[in-house]
């Protein structure tokens, strides 16, 4: 019975009771061998179908404006999308409806491939509420918060809350006659509308955008991408406060290797 090989690597498998004074010898080049296939750390060679990493299970990608396009890392596996669309901007005060406030602008879309995450309507000046921004595509979707619809307001009175995105950052409105705080970036969160010192009519708080979450294993070489920008606030009429404009949205993308 002579040696044999592996199936795979075609590793020596020296013949039992023979060898005599060499099966040392193919040990090591078998070893050898073995060793050959990995990088320092040791990580699997990227040539010999590793991913080349050591300590690093996954690595994560963040677009928080504009657009482009994006490219799957060599040897990635899996990716996962999170995203939302950008918040609407409030509506602005006014001294009785429809007479000097301006509706608040919806937030942009935010895209990567075929998943869309709607920016949220704007706050309007009128009793009826702004609609949350849409969500497709992905494996989870949910529609936008509706901020609070426009209301007739007594002295010192305060504005209306924006819808808070997925993400948290949304703000509630100012008091008294001041300027409404704004969400946090990159949350998705419709602005909020001022106060007012003196009766009027306050301006609605603007919508957030749509969240949606999708896994894609066996992802392709590239996506294009958008990130939404937030909506700008509607014009306010004495004496009311300053609305805020809505939160840009935001793209994660968490990239899996093994």
């Amino acid at each position: 019975m002579a040696d044999t090989t592996t199936t795979n690597l075609l590793l020596t498998k020296p013949e039992v009771g023979a060898s005599t004074d060499s099966w040392g010898t193919k040990i090591n080049t078998d070893l050898d061998s073995i060793d050959s296939l990995f990088d320092a750390g040791p990580a699997l060679k990227v040539a010999k179908g590793g991913t080349g990493l050591t300590t690093v299970p996954h690595t994560v990608q963040v677009f928080t404006s504009s657009s482009g396009t994006y490219t799957t890392p060599a040897n990635c596996k899996a990716i996962l999308i999170e995203l939302i669309g950008a918040g609407g901007g409030a509506g602005g005060g006014q001294a009785n409806y429809n007479v000097g406030g301006a509706t608040g602008t919806a937030g942009g879309n935010t895209t990567f491939g075929s998943l869309t995450g709607g920016g949220g309507a704007g706050g309007t000046v009128s009793a009826v509420p702004p609609a949350g921004g849409s969500a497709s595509g992905g494996d989870v979707n949910i529609t936008g918060a509706i901020g609070g619809s426009s209301v007739q307001q007594s002295s010192g009175a305060v504005g209306n809350s924006g819808g808070a995105g997925f993400f948290g950052g949304g703000v509630g409105p100012a008091g008294d006659g001041q300027a409404s705080p704004s969400p946090a970036v990159n949350s998705g969160s419709g602005g909020s509308s001022g106060g007012t010192s003196s009766s009027g009519v306050s301006g609605g708080g603007g919508s957030s955008g749509g969240y949606v979450r999708k896994l894609i294993n066996s992802p392709n070489a590239t996506y294009s991408y958008a990130v939404g920008a937030g909506g700008a606030a509607g014009t306010s009429a004495s004496p009311f406060g300053t609305s805020s404009a809505g939160a840009a949205g935001i793209i994660i993308v968490t990239e899996f290797y093994v």
